[in-house]
């Protein structure tokens, strides 16, 4: 029986601490062969004692016989291999944590990754801004997209393009005193690419929301906010690349208005009249 199933087994017994190592071992199996007792109890907020009876439940001595068995039982990936956080045999409970567990590891690095006086050029950068241009391709045109909804809500001067022929000739207007925001988690989209090299002829500074690597996106911008690189391009589906990216753009949105919230909190309240008008409300 490899580890995955005796864990997937025993998971209905497990309490407290060890369902939460229980939990990080299954979306994140690699990072227990990379770590001893006193790291895996700290990254998986329990403790190092923990971790140790958390591996003797499982019939082992300690944690070194857990990680040789672990250790037989990870296949070798290459680069052309998919990515696809869940496996065959999950039940949808066993998703659920994993999806979670998941999430929360990679939010955390994404949070820890970005540089603080980067952020901070990033937000003079969007407030000074004449107009704010966003942009985003196939999964990454959803963080541009819901932070374009934000900023007109508070606002700002905010251009959004689905179509990104459409936002390719909206950029050629673009001027020194604007900004453009792009999302792309490869930094390698032709299209994105084509965009940003425009803004820099126009002179108008690039904030990159990607992954942290170096990439033809990272070296044409101004400012670059790095995302955890935890989840391959050849995946599935976007998952944790997407929350990564909207969570940067929400930091991005709050940080830039929350100075201005009590000209923007009278504002709120009209677009809430207005908007409730198209909603069927209790009378």
């Amino acid at each position: 029986m490899d580890l995955s199933t005796k864990v997937l087994n025993n998971y209905p017994n497990f309490k407290g601490a060890s369902k939460k190592i229980a939990d990080y071992l299954l979306a994140h199996p690699k990072t227990f062969l990379q770590e001893d007792a006193q790291g895996l109890g700290k990254i998986t907020k329990t403790s190092a004692a923990s971790m140790i009876r958390f591996c003797q439940q499982l019939g082992f001595k300690g944690l070194k016989d857990f990680q040789i068995q672990l250790a037989q039982d990870t296949p070798q990936e290459s680069e052309n291999t998919i990515e696809p956080i869940v496996d065959n045999h999950d039940n949808p409970h066993i998703v659920l944590q994993k999806l979670l567990s998941s999430i929360e590891h990679n939010t955390e690095k994404t949070a820890h990754l970005i540089d603080g006086m980067a952020l901070n050029q990033a937000i003079n950068f969007l407030k000074n801004a004449d107009r704010i241009y966003l942009a985003g391709v196939g999964a990454s045109s959803l963080p541009a997209q819901d932070l374009y909804y934000k900023f007109i809500r508070s606002d700002k001067n905010v251009i959004f393009n689905q179509d990104i022929h459409i936002a390719l000739e909206r950029i050629c207007y673009s001027h020194s005193t604007d900004v453009l925001v792009i999302f792309s988690y490869s930094g390698l989209t032709q299209e994105i690419l084509l965009l940003a090299e425009q803004a820099r002829k126009n002179h108008t500074p690039i904030i990159a929301v990607t992954r942290s690597h170096q990439s033809p996106l990272v070296e044409v911008s101004d400012v670059v906010l790095g995302v955890s690189t935890d989840e391959k391009l050849l995946r599935v589906g976007a998952i944790n690349s997407l929350f990564s990216e909207v969570f940067v753009s929400s930091v991005l949105f709050l940080a830039t208005i929350n100075q201005d919230l009590p000209r923007l909190e009278e504002k709120f309240k009209e677009t809430e009249l207005v908007t409730n008008q198209l909603k069927k409300l209790d009378e």
